[in-house]
C-alpha cells in the first residue's frame, strides 16, 4: 500500500511539472509581459528587479541568447562587471551560431583598455572551439594591441636571446624579456646573452669578462685584448695590437690576429676585412676556399657583430648588395642598394631606390619596397619607419602597430619589445607586451 502511494505521488508530481513546463514553453504572452516589465525597470535604473523579470521570462523559453544578453547588459549597467563577463562568456560558448555575446564581451574589453583579458579569453575559447570564425575575426582585430609592462630603466637595448641590456644610474645591467633584472646594473659596458649563455661585460676598471645568467664570471680573456664580441659557436672576436682574430672557448687564440675588421663567427661563417676588402673566413679566422675566395667591398653585420643569420650573408660589390650563402654562393638574382642582416628567423630588410622592403632566404622579394627604413623580421614582426616614426608589420606586410615610436626594437620570443616614445618633448623608453602573439 505504501509503495502504491509513493508511486502515485511521483506520477502526480511528474504530471504537475510537465504541466508547468508545457505552460511555460507555450506561453509567449508571459514572456512578453516579463520583458516589457524588465525594460520599464531598466529605464528607471532599477536593475536588480529588471534582472529578476528577465530571469522569469527565461522560464517560459527553453533557449534564448537574446534574453541572456539583456541580463548581461543589466548586470553591466548595475556595475556588476564580473557577472556581466561570465554571462557573456557562457552565452558565447552555448550559442556559438550567434556572435552577439562574444562581440559584446570583446567590445567591452577593448573600450576599457583590457585587450590582454580579451586575448586571454580568446586563447582559452579557441582551445575548445578551434573552428569558431568569430573568434578568429577577433584574433585578427586584436593583433597588434599591446600592454605596457612596468619598466624603471633609463635605456633599453633590443631583446636578444630573451635578454636586453639596460641602463640605470649610468651603469649597465641585463634584464629578461619581461623587464625583470638578471644582472645588476654595475658594469661600464655590457652585451646581451648569446645563444651559448654568456654575456660580455666590462667592469668599471676596464677589464672584460663573460658572465653566466647567475652573474658568475665564466670566462676572462688575458690582458691586452679589447673590442671583444658576443660569445657564439664556442668563440668570440677580439682585437690585439690593432689586429682582429678569434678566441676559442678557453679564451686562447684560435688562429692568427691579422684582420683590420672581423665579424663574429656564427652558422659556420664569419667575414674578415684586410686592405679594404672583405672575404669569408672559418672559425680560425682563415680565408674559406682560398683559391676560389671572392673579395667584397662590404659585408652587412647585425647589431651584435654577426653577418650570417640563417646561413645567409649580404655582401657588396661596387654599388650593389646581393645575397650569398655561408660558402659564398650567390642566392637569387636580385640586387639591392642596401640591406639589413637576417636574424635567426624571418625575412630580411632590403633597400631599392630609397625604399625598404623584404626578401626571404631564397633571395625572393616577399614584401614590396614601401618604407623609409626597416628592420629585419624576428619572431613574426618587423619594425618599419613611416613619416619618421616606427611601427610594426607582420609577415603579410600588414601594419599591426601604427607608426608612433621614436625607436622600435625587435620582438622577443615571448612577444615583448623595447620602444622609445616622445611624450611632452621627452623621449622615454617603454617595454610593451603583445596581447596576441602567434
Amino acid at each position: 500500500m505504501k509503495r502504491n502511494i509513493i508511486f502515485l505521488f511521483t506520477v502526480l508530481l511528474g504530471l504537475s511539472w510537465y504541466s508547468a513546463i508545457s505552460e511555460a514553453v507555450n506561453n509567449p504572452k508571459k514572456v512578453k509581459e516579463h520583458l516589457e516589465k524588465a525594460a520599464k525597470l531598466e529605464k528607471k535604473e532599477i536593475y536588480v528587479d529588471a534582472i529578476e523579470e528577465y530571469e522569469q521570462a527565461l522560464e517560459y523559453v527553453q533557449e534564448d541568447a537574446a534574453i541572456q544578453l539583456r541580463i548581461a547588459k543589466a548586470y553591466l549597467n548595475s556595475g556588476n562587471t564580473k557577472k556581466f563577463t561570465s554571462i557573456c562568456e557562457e552565452t558565447a560558448e552555448t550559442y556559438q551560431e550567434h556572435t552577439d555575446a562574444m562581440d559584446l564581451l570583446m567590445e567591452y574589453y577593448v573600450e576599457n583598455d583590457s585587450e590582454s583579458r580579451a586575448a586571454k579569453y580568446l586563447e582559452n575559447f579557441t582551445e575548445d572551439y578551434p573552428d569558431n570564425k568569430n573568434a578568429a575575426k577577433w584574433f585578427t582585430k586584436l593583433k597588434g594591441t599591446y600592454t605596457e609592462l612596468y619598466c624603471r630603466y633609463d635605456e633599453m637595448s633590443g631583446i636578444v636571446n630573451d635578454s636586453m641590456v639596460v641602463l640605470e644610474d649610468e651603469l649597465y645591467g641585463i634584464a629578461d624579456a619581461s623587464g625583470q633584472e638578471i644582472i645588476a646594473s654595475e658594469y661600464k659596458d655590457l652585451h646581451p646573452f648569446s645563444e651559448d649563455g654568456f654575456a660580455l661585460a666590462q667592469k668599471p676598471d676596464g677589464t672584460y669578462i663573460y658572465l653566466d645568467k647567475d652573474g658568475q664570471i665564466r670566462k676572462a680573456p688575458d690582458a691586452g685584448y679589447e673590442n671583444l664580441g658576443m660569445f657564439s659557436s664556442k668563440s668570440t672576436v677580439a682585437c690585439k695590437d690593432g689586429k682582429y682574430g678569434y678566441l676559442d672557448e678557453d679564451m686562447k687564440p684560435a688562429g692568427k690576429f691579422s684582420w683590420d675588421e672581423l665579424t663574429g663567427f656564427q652558422n659556420n661563417a664569419g667575414a674578415g676585412k684586410r686592405d679594404g676588402k672583405w672575404v669569408l673566413v672559418n672559425r680560425k679566422g682563415q680565408i674559406k676556399d682560398k683559391k676560389e675566395a671572392k673579395e667584397y667591398d662590404d659585408v652587412v653585420m647585425d647589431e651584435n657583430g654577426f653577418c650570417s643569420g640563417q646561413k645567409r650573408i649580404f655582401v657588396k660589390e661596387g654599388d650593389i648588395y646581393y645575397l650569398v650563402n655561408a660558402k659564398g654562393k650567390q642566392i637569387g638574382e636580385l640586387t639591392f642598394d642596401g640591406a639589413k642582416a637576417f636574424t635567426g628567423d624571418g625575412y630580411a630588410a632590403v633597400c631599392k631606390d630609397g625604399k625598404w622592403g623584404y626578401v626571404d632566404v631564397d633571395g625572393e622579394l616577399v614584401i614590396d619596397y614601401a618604407y623609409e627604413d626597416a628592420q629585419s623580421f624576428q619572431n613574426g614582426y618587423a619594425a618599419v619607419c613611416i613619416d619618421d616614426l616606427w611601427g610594426y608589420i607582420d609577415e603579410k606586410g600588414e601594419l599591426v602597430i601604427d607608426a608612433q615610436f621614436v625607436t622600435a626594437t625587435k620582438f622577443s620570443s615571448s612577444g615583448t619589445a623595447a620602444v622609445q616614445e616622445e611624450v611632452n618633448g621627452e623621449e622615454n623608453w617603454k617595454l610593451i607586451q603583445l596581447n596576441i602573439f602567434s
